[in-house]
């Protein structure tokens, strides 16, 4: 199956609202609309729908991109309950990686996670990213990837 990333717009937004995480994974990440709300408001951000042949399966977010420091957030990211198990979040990140290649010219992607959130942290280790040692103003652990 054919696995590519669309921005979300006027005519997707609404198949990538309906996204859901799991029930044991609501507490580690905001609701899609949510997210998309804060992306197109304060416009820092980019959201991104991730899609299993025409079937939106996933949601990301990226921005505060940092010209001076060469640096962006990978700032959210969920599969949808109905495409979890099946390897998606292992193909979908290093689409995302090729996607801020593509629009950004960074040398450091950055990312949180919900601590206790075991499973996000095996799945950015396993693709390069480290812990810095520093957690953002919401209490979570920052991981970054130098590339």
């Amino acid at each position: 199956m054919s696995l590519y990333i669309k921005k979300v717009n006027k005519e997707n937004w609404r198949e990538i609202a309906g996204l859901e995480a799991a029930e044991n994974q609501k507490a580690f990440i905001e609701p899609v609309s949510f997210c998309l709300a804060e992306s197109f408001i304060e416009q820092l951000t980019t959201s991104l729908g991730l899609y299993a042949g025409e079937k939106p399966a996933g949601y990301a977010m990226v921005g505060f991109y940092s010209d001076e420091k060469r640096s962006i957030w990978f700032d959210r990211f969920m599969i949808d309950y109905r495409y979890q198990g099946q390897g998606y979040a292992n193909q979908f990140i290093p689409l995302i990686e090729a996607y801020i290649h593509e629009h950004y010219d960074v040398e450091i992607i950055r990312l949180s996670f919900v601590p206790g959130n075991s499973q996000a942290e095996r799945l950015y280790k396993k693709h390069g990213f480290a812990r810095t040692g520093a957690y953002d103003p919401k209490g979570e652990i920052i991981m970054e990837k130098r590339l």
